[in-house]
């Protein structure tokens, strides 16, 4: 479990502090331990090849009690809404599958920017 953490945490370009706001991303494991991942905020891509840079924040619970972690840092990626459609982390671009729906935070971070509720 701390090795999955570490590498969400390492995979995600580190930039300044921030408060979350309502999860994009959460992943459940055996050990009790949930973490969350929020889009804490964003601007237009500063690379024409994306349409915005994003921030993240991390968090982690634990269902058992046993303590919580709010990573006072903010990671950096990058969104292309349009085809073909990616994320960007440190440099290396992930293609999102949006016709099958994905999964991973990758494909959530691109929904929650990409795709915005309508009410």
């Amino acid at each position: 479990m701390r090795t999955l953490v570490s590498a969400l945490v390492s995979g995600l370009a580190l930039a300044t502090p921030a408060a979350a706001t309502e999860p994009f991303h959460t992943a459940n494991f055996p050990d009790h331990t949930i973490v969350s991942l929020s889009l804490v905020g964003n601007l237009t891509a500063a690379s024409g090849e994306y349409d915005y840079d994003v921030y993240i924040s991390l968090s982690t619970a634990s269902t058992d009690g046993y303590g919580s972690y709010s990573d006072p840092s903010r990671h950096k990626a990058s969104v292309r809404c349009h085809a073909p459609e990616a994320v960007a982390v440190r440099g290396v671009s992930y293609p999102i599958p949006t016709a099958t729906g994905g999964g991973d935070w990758k494909d959530d971070l691109w929904r929650a920017v990409c795709k915005p509720p309508v009410s």
